[in-house]
C-alpha cells in the first residue's frame, strides 16, 4: 500500500484516454446542486463548472430556541463581504419521518450511491478518542448510551470513531438500539493522552505547537476531510456531533463585522435601512513558536470540503463540568459551532442533553444558494451574512468560505495523491462526493472493472467557446482476505464535451474501465474515482473470487 498509492500524484497526471459514454447508467437522478456549477446552458441542465454555487443552510429560531417555519425567500437577505447577493435557490426542510433506503445493486454491480437519497438532514456522531483523556471518553460514551437507550425518533444517524485514523463504526440507520450496542462494544485500542488540554490550542489555531502537536493536527484534519468526502454525495444538511475534550483547530478565521448599528429592514421597500458594512478578518494570533509546520492550507481546503458537504459542527465537551479553567478549549468549541452553523455544548454534566439538542436543532432549516458576484478566486476568506426581515428571529449559519481555485496551491498534485491514497485504504469510509456504479467481471486471472461515473458530480472547465473539459482518474486496489495490499491499477482520463452533447451526457454516464490481474483467491477490491479539478473523490468496496 505505502509503496504504490503514495505515488498517486505522479500517476494521476499520466496519460489521457478516451472517455466513453455509458447509456442509462444513472437515469435522470440529478441530485442536489453542490459545489461549483454552471448556471445554465442550452438544454437547461446544470453541470458543475468553474462558477461556484454557494449553499448556505440557515437555522431560524424564536426567543425560546424553537424553529420558525413559514418564512419565504423574500424574508432573507444574503451578503458576501458586505455586498448583497441574488439568491438563486431557496427551500425549507423540516424534520419528519425517516426517508427510505436506496435500492440494492444487482449481482456483480457495486455503487457508492448514498444510502438515503431523500434525507434532508443526517446526524453523524464522532467519538474522538484521539483528543480525549480516557476517563473523559468513558464518561462521554456512557452519557451517549444513556440518551440512545431512550430510543429517540431521529433522522438517520451514523457513528464514527477517531483514534489514529477515522473509522466508521456503523452506517446511517434509524435503529437506535443497534447504535447503542455498537457504541457499547467499541473500545479504543489504548488510552489517549493529550498534553495540557486545558490550555491547548488558541481558539484560532491553525498551526501546531507543543500543545497542539503535529500528529493530532494531521490526524484530525485527515479525519474531517474523510468525513466531508464520505458525506458529500448525500443531499441536505449534516449535523456533526463531535464528542471530544480538545478541539485542536478551527476552520474559519476571526471575523469582525464592523457594524455598530443593528440591521433593520423596511419590509415595504424591501431594502435595508442601515446598510451592512464590509466585514474584515482579524489577524491570526495562532502562529506561536514551537514548530515550523504550517497547517493553514490544509485547514482552508477541509473547511471548504465541509461547507460543500453542508456539514454543521456541534462540539460536545467530553470533560463535562470541571473546576479547571478551560476557556481556550471552550473558545475553540464556540468558534467551530458558530462559524459552521452549529451549536456548542460545554460546562455541563448532562451531556446526553447536549447530544439530544444537537440532533433536534438542525432538523428544521432553510437552504439558500447563490452564485457569488465576485468571480475572482484569489484564495481569500469571504464572509457570509444572512439577515432576516422579521423581528424576534435568530439565525445561525456558516459564516464564510475560502475562494480557492480547485487544483491550485502549494503541492496541489502531491496533496491530491495523498488524499486519494487515504480514501483507497481498505478500512477508509466510502466516499460519495463523486458517485458511480461499477460492474466487476472476472476471467481468470484478469478482473475487469467497468465504471459508470455520474457526470452531475464532476467539474467541467471551459476550454473554448464550444467545449468544456473534465479530468478524471479511476482506480482499482486489491486486498487479500486478511486485508493485505496486493496491487493497484489506475487510468487517467480527460473528457471534452461540446455544448450540444450535454443532454446526452447528463442522461447517461461517463465510462472508464480498468483490468487488474490477480492470482487465485478471494479479494476485496477498493474502487475509486477522483475528479482532478475539484479534488472530490468517490470510493466503494467490491468482492471477487478468482479461481
Amino acid at each position: 500500500m505505502k509503496s504504490s498509492f503514495w505515488n498517486l500524484s505522479r500517476i494521476l497526471l499520466a496519460g489521457s484516454l478516451a472517455l466513453g459514454v455509458v447509456s442509462a447508467a444513472f437515469g435522470q437522478d440529478k441530485g442536489k446542486p453542490t459545489g461549483d456549477q454552471n448556471e445554465a446552458y442550452s438544454s437547461g441542465e446544470k453541470l458543475r463548472s468553474t462558477t461556484r454555487l454557494v449553499v448556505v443552510d440557515v437555522v431560524a429560531t424564536d426567543h425560546d430556541g424553537h424553529p420558525v417555519a413559514g418564512l419565504n425567500a423574500d424574508n432573507f437577505v444574503v451578503y458576501e463581504d458586505g455586498k448583497p447577493q441574488r439568491v438563486s435557490n431557496f427551500s425549507f426542510q423540516k424534520g419528519g419521518a425517516a426517508p427510505s433506503q436506496s435500492a440494492v445493486n444487482g449481482a456483480g454491480v457495486f455503487s457508492n450511491a448514498p444510502q438515503y437519497k431523500d434525507a434532508h438532514c443526517l446526524n453523524i456522531i464522532l467519538l474522538d478518542a484521539l483528543n480525549t483523556e480516557f476517563a473523559s471518553y468513558a464518561y462521554a460514551r456512557d452519557q451517549l448510551i444513556k440518551y440512545l437507550e431512550t430510543n429517540p425518533s431521529v433522522q438517520p444517524t451514523a457513528v464514527y470513531a477517531l483514534e489514529e485514523k477515522l473509522t466508521l463504526l456503523y452506517g446511517f440507520t434509524t435503529d437506535m438500539k443497534v447504535l447503542t450496542e455498537v457504541i457499547r462494544e467499541y473500545k479504543p485500542k489504548a488510552p489517549q493522552h493529550v498534553l495540557d488540554v486545558y490550555s491547548a490550542a488558541s481558539p484560532f489555531a491553525r498551526k501546531g505547537d507543543f500543545k497542539t502537536n503535529t500528529r493530532t493536527m494531521d490526524v484530525t484534519i485527515a479525519a474531517l476531510s474523510g468525513l466531508a468526502q464520505a458525506l458529500g454525495g448525500y443531499p441536505g444538511r449534516k449535523n456533526l456531533i463531535w464528542l471530544s475534550e480538545t478541539f485542536p483547530l478551527t476552520l474559519f478565521p476571526e471575523i469582525i463585522m464592523n457594524d455598530p448599528n443593528p440591521f433593520t429592514f423596511d419590509p415595504a421597500a424591501k431594502k435595508a435601512v442601515v446598510p451592512v458594512t464590509t466585514p474584515t478578518i482579524a489577524g491570526d494570533p495562532s502562529f506561536r513558536n514551537g514548530t515550523d509546520r504550517d497547517f493553514v492550507e490544509e485547514v482552508e481546503k477541509v473547511a471548504n470540503l465541509m461547507m460543500s458537504a453542508q456539514v454543521a459542527i456541534y462540539p460536545v465537551d467530553a470533560a463535562g463540568l470541571e473546576r479547571t479553567n478551560r476557556f481556550n478549549a471552550m473558545g475553540t468549541m464556540q468558534s467551530l459551532a458558530e462559524r459552521t452553523g452549529g451549536k456548542a455544548f460545554f460546562g455541563r454534566n448532562n451531556l446526553d442533553m447536549g447530544v439530544r439538542s444537537s440532533i433536534d436543532d438542525g432538523s428544521t432549516y432553510y437552504t439558500l444558494a447563490y452564485y457569488p458576484e465576485n468571480k475572482n478566486w484569489d484564495g481569500k476568506f469571504r464572509v457570509i451574512q444572512v439577515k432576516i426581515t422579521k423581528e424576534g428571529i435568530g439565525l445561525r449559519h456558516r459564516q464564510g468560505y475560502y475562494a480557492l481555485d480547485p487544483g491550485t496551491g502549494k503541492d496541489a498534485d502531491k496533496g491530491l495523491g495523498h488524499d486519494f491514497s487515504a480514501a483507497m485504504s481498505l478500512d477508509a469510509p466510502s466516499a460519495t462526493s463523486i458517485q458511480f456504479k461499477a460492474q466487476v467481471a472476472q476471467t481468470a486471472p484478469k478482473v475487469l472493472v467497468k465504471f459508470a461515473i455520474d457526470p452531475h458530480s464532476l467539474v467541467f472547465t471551459k476550454k473554448d467557446d464550444s467545449h468544456q473539459q473534465a479530468a478524471v482518474s479511476c482506480a482499482v486496489a486489491a486486498y487479500t482476505e486478511k486485508g493485505n495490499f496486493v496491487k493497484q491499477e489506475m487510468a487517467s482520463l480527460t473528457a471534452s464535451v461540446k455544448e450540444d452533447e450535454f443532454p446526452k451526457l447528463m442522461s447517461s454516464a461517463l465510462g472508464c474501465e480498468k483490468t487488474i490481474e490477480l492470482k487465485s483467491g478471494s479479494y476485496s477490491l477498493v474502487l475509486g474515482v477522483v475528479d482532478r479539478s475539484s479534488r472530490l473523490i468517490g470510493t466503494t468496496t467490491a468482492w471477487v473470487k478468482v479461481p
